[in-house]
């Protein structure tokens, strides 16, 4: 199969998604506990926010798919949303974690504002950036190969994030959490800059799309839709990313309160998953070797919903075990992630058989559309049942209820979305043997027509 792609432009690639996670990482683990307990914010205000502000701006994933499938320059289709965005993009993340010297109302609708505009940037650099692998090769060893570069250098984004934010907003705020968080984003900002422009220059793409449907929007959404495989995939994304953003909310309030004399290991805990996760992101390629892609989602769905639920019933003075868990859900967990985007390529292939339409933008807005909703969801539900159970923000004391709910959120609820995620998979037909087939008849195409 042709297109191999040189080990210094997968390094190139994946440097985009750590400029992105220094972001994304940020949000997901570190936002919830920044609102209500560096902000002020309390738990119910924040599920509004995260709720109302994750379902607008994934709304407008569609549009920006429509767009940069539309687009054309003499940089290409993708690359440009990334190297004219970046600064946007990392000065509204500045913006997030910056508290205003407003009322509580006032300071409520800033955060509204400004989490909205970070997260309408993150969907016009991501669906670029998602659409821009899927271009680079259409072989699919090396899809999955690019997509464990691209997940290992993403979860070193995360890594720097859950390793380096909260000590750098300690030593930098000098006692100030919320100078401090401000000052650790503005490094983090600066650096994913840097990575973005790198990104660009090292990447090439290469795929040309042989259509000859009809390019009316409509037409184009109707398709995706009527892409079974697609539908699959989506529903997989949207339930897998719910269940992991309800664990990633939950994992510093579960540190926190529930285990013993842990307080001051937040860094450590959930630098831990991030090493797991590299480890298990780098691997991926190799378990694709051995089995199918699909086998293999659906196996590491299982063996997620499996450690998620052990972790229920580790004592809380058994900080160990606590962290050796978290290590190797990281592993599996996101050993995953280079599976899911590998897939989405080989979803497009497939639609672009079977309607004569190539629809790398408008495919990847929509799956970053099912992400974001399961963004939204995860978000809202744990902070929604944070709410329930009686949690009181300002870094009290919780009572028995509260920290019971916290762990029954920080475990059973991920391991029943998992499951979930499993039976969705298992009904994809895109075996090893059916990938390979749609690759050689789509180059067989493109042969004929150059």
């Amino acid at each position: 199969m042709s297109n191999k792609l040189t080990i210094s432009e997968k390094v190139g690639f994946s440097l985009g998604d750590m400029a992105g996670n220094f972001v994304y990482q940020s949000v997901v683990l570190l936002l919830a506990f920044y609102y209500t307990d560096v902000y002020g914010l309390d738990a119910a205000t924040v599920t509004a926010i995260f709720l109302f502000v994750r379902i607008f701006d994934a709304i407008t994933d569609p549009v920006m798919g429509i767009i940069v499938d539309r687009n054309q320059s003499r940089w290409g289709k993708y690359r440009p949303f990334l190297l004219f965005l970046c600064v946007p993009y990392a000065l509204a993340s500045v913006l997030v974690f910056t508290v205003p010297d407003l009322s509580l109302e006032g300071k409520t609708i800033y955060a509204y504002v400004t989490y909205a505009v970070l997260m309408m940037l993150f969907t016009a650099t991501n669906i670029p950036y998602f659409a821009l692998g899927s271009v680079m090769t259409a072989c699919p060893n090396e899809r999955v190969s690019l997509n464990s570069y691209r997940f290992v250098a993403a979860t070193g984004g995360g890594l720097i994030v859950t390793a380096g934010v909260i000590p750098l907003a300690d030593y930098l705020g000098g006692g100030d959490k919320a100078l401090g968080y401000q000052q650790a984003m503005m490094v983090m900002a600066v650096l994913s800059v840097v990575l973005f422009v790198i990104c660009v220059g090292s990447t090439k793409e290469r795929i040309k799309p042989v259509n000859s449907g009809s390019k009316d929007f409509k037409t184009d959404i109707k398709r995706v839709f009527g892409n079974d495989q697609w539908r699959l995939l989506g529903f997989a994304v949207f339930i897998m990313v719910t269940a992991q953003t309800v664990k990633a909310t939950t994992g510093v309030y579960y540190l926190t309160y529930y285990a013993e004399n842990a307080a001051a290991m937040v860094s450590l805990f959930l630098s831990l998953w991030m090493i797991g996760g590299m480890l298990g992101s780098a691997l991926a390629n190799k378990v694709t070797q051995l089995m199918c892609k699909k086998q293999a989602w659906v196996i590491l769905c299982l063996v997620s919903a499996v450690l998620s639920a052990v972790t229920y019933v580790i004592p809380a003075g058994q900080l160990v075990m606590i962290m050796a868990v978290q290590f190797f859900v990281g592993f599996f967990n996101q050993m995953m992630a280079p599976l899911i985007f590998s897939t989405m390529a080989e979803v497009t292939d497939y639609g672009e058989l079977e309607q004569k339409r190539r629809l790398d933008g408008l495919i990847s807005s929509f799956t970053l559309f099912a992400l974001k909703v399961g963004l939204a969801i995860g978000g809202a539900l744990a902070t929604y049942l944070l709410a329930v159970y009686g949690y009181q923000s300002g870094g009290v004391a919780q009572s028995a209820k509260t920290i019971d709910g916290i762990l029954l959120t920080f475990t059973i609820v991920p391991a029943f979305g998992f499951v979930l995620t499993a039976a969705i998979l298992h009904r994809m037909k895109l075996t090893a043997e059916v990938v390979k087939d749609n690759a050689e008849r789509l180059q067989l195409i493109r042969s004929e027509s150059a």
